[in-house]
């Protein structure tokens, strides 16, 4: 049988748990070396204005243990890439699904960038082959 890679949604873990909006969020680094389908869940509550960005990076390493052997060098993916647009929070409570089709890169991770206004980001990824 072959290897079936997956990442699934874990509730109880979330990558980005009440993250203060009121400044900026960089998300945990995923390997999706073996996914070939990634997407983000995303809430927020408050009223943050901001934008997301999704980046990927072939030069990223780290160990098993998390340690971070090559920060690398990371790039923004534009959302042709993916199903839909950017969500934007813009002021209000609300979420966003990014369903990223488009990449081949190794390491992927989410970027808040705050505007304005303050609010909390909950944030589940999931991959898997298809």
């Amino acid at each position: 049988m072959a290897d079936r890679p997956l990442i699934k949604p874990n509730l109880q873990k979330p990558l980005i748990a009440a993250g203060d909006m009121s400044g900026n969020l960089t998300s945990p680094v995923t390997n999706i070396y073996g996914p070939t389908i990634m997407s983000y869940s995303v809430v927020w509550t408050g009223n943050p204005t901001g934008t997301f960005a999704v980046q990927v990076s072939n030069d990223y390493d780290q160990a098993p243990n998390g340690t971070v052997l090559s920060a690398g060098t990371w790039n923004t993916l534009p959302s042709t890439v993916f199903v839909g647009t950017y969500p934007v929070p813009a002021g209000a409570p609300g979420n966003g699904f990014l369903d990223i089709v488009g990449t081949g890169a190794a390491w992927m991770r989410l970027v808040y960038t705050a505007g304005s206004g303050s609010g909390s980001l909950t944030v589940i990824p999931s991959g898997k082959v298809f």
